[in-house]
C-alpha cells in the first residue's frame, strides 16, 4: 500500500514539472535501440531518473535495507528488474547480478553514492560493471529551480509542483578494459569529479 501511494504521489508531482533536457540524444539512443548501458545518478537526485526511465527495460540495484524494500516495491511496479544488494561493499553476488542484467540487454541504473553515502562519493561498482561488460556509462544530473531537501544523508530532493528542472546527460563514457588498481581508482575519481560538476552545473543553471 505504501508503494502504491508513493507511486501515485510521485507521478502526480513529476508530471507537473517543466523539464529542459541537455544531451538527451545519448540516452534516447540506448533506449530506442535496446542497447545495454550503465546509467548513474546521485542518490539524492534519483526521483526523476527512476520515474522517467520506468518501463524502459531498466534494471536497478537496490539495497537490502528497509528503505530499500520500499524502493524495490516502487521500482517493480514501474517495470524494473530489481537487483538486491550493494556493490559498494564488494558484494560479488550484486556485481554478478549487474553483469547478468547487462548481458540480458537492460539499462542498468545505479546510485553510485548509495546506499548510505557519503554524499556524492562514487563507489566502484557501476564503473566496474561497465568496464567488465564493455558497455557505455552515462551520467544523469537533475537540477530543480525549487525543491524540498530532506534532512537525510543524501539531502534527498523532492521537487515543488510546477517547478522547472534541467536534466543533463553526460557521456557515453567508456572505461578502458585494461585499467586496474590505482589507474582504475584514478578513473573512478575523475568520473566522480565529472558527476559532481554536472550536478553543480544543472543546479546553478536552472
Amino acid at each position: 500500500m505504501r508503494a502504491l501511494i508513493l507511486r501515485i504521489a510521485v507521478s502526480i508531482v513529476l508530471r507537473t514539472v517543466s523539464v529542459r533536457w541537455e544531451n538527451r540524444a545519448a540516452l534516447d539512443t540506448c533506449v530506442a535501440q535496446g542497447l545495454p548501458c550503465v546509467l548513474v545518478f546521485w542518490h539524492g537526485s534519483m526521483l526523476f531518473p527512476w520515474w522517467y526511465l520506468r518501463r524502459r527495460n531498466g534494471a536497478a540495484l537496490v539495497s537490502m535495507s528497509k528503505d530499500g524494500q520500499l524502493l524495490a516495491d516502487l521500482l517493480e511496479a514501474w517495470g524494473y528488474r530489481v537487483l538486491r544488494g550493494s556493490s559498494s561493499r564488494g558484494n560479488k553476488e550484486a556485481m554478478q547480478s549487474m553483469r547478468d542484467a547487462l548481458t540480458d540487454g537492460h539499462l542498468l541504473c545505479v546510485t553510485p553514492d548509495g546506499p548510505r553515502g557519503p554524499m556524492h562519493e562514487m563507489k566502484m561498482g557501476a564503473l566496474r560493471a561497465a568496464q567488465t561488460m564493455e558497455v557505455p556509462l552515462l551520467m544523469i544530473s537533475v537540477g530543480y529551480r525549487r525543491c524540498w531537501r530532506l534532512k537525510s544523508w543524501d539531502r534527498f530532493e523532492v521537487p515543488v509542483p510546477f517547478t522547472r528542472a534541467t536534466v543533463r546527460v553526460a557521456g557515453p563514457l567508456r572505461i578502458d578494459a585494461g585499467l586496474e588498481g590505482e589507474a582504475l581508482d584514478e578513473q573512478r575519481e575523475e568520473m566522480e569529479k565529472l558527476l559532481r560538476a554536472e550536478y553543480r552545473a544543472v543546479t546553478l543553471g536552472v
